[in-house]
């Protein structure tokens, strides 16, 4: 993912093989990073897109900082852990909690 962001600032270093015109990346406002076994339910991209540049949302990178200081510069949706995914690696048990009866009570989302 860094070199990604990296990529989208035209630092392409990390890259072997790039195929096609990278011009249009320059343009990129919001990345959304998804791993194999992350669902996007319809529409949540264009919200969390929303949410992000709302204008008490948007982030002020202060530059003598280094770093946003107001707003967001990373927005992280809430975490659910379903019943048959709970006991899939000794990662998702640490986050799942213990479910019990109601999965959703103790789901971890604030790493």
């Amino acid at each position: 993912m860094e070199e990604f962001n990296a990529a989208l600032r035209g630092d392409f270093h990390a890259f072997d093989l790039i195929v096609g015109s990278t011009d249009r990346l320059a343009g990129t406002r919001y990345v959304i990073t998804l791993d194999s076994d992350t669902g996007l339910p319809r529409d949540s991209a264009r919200q969390l897109a929303a949410i992000m540049s709302h204008p008490l949302n948007r982030p002020y990178y202060e530059k003598k900082l280094g770093r946003v200081t107001e707003g967001y510069g990373i927005l992280q949706p809430r975490v659910g852990i379903s019943m048959p995914s709970a006991n899939r690696s000794l990662f998702s048990r640490l986050f799942s909690g213990e479910a019990g009866i109601d999965p959703y009570t103790r789901a971890v989302s604030d790493v």
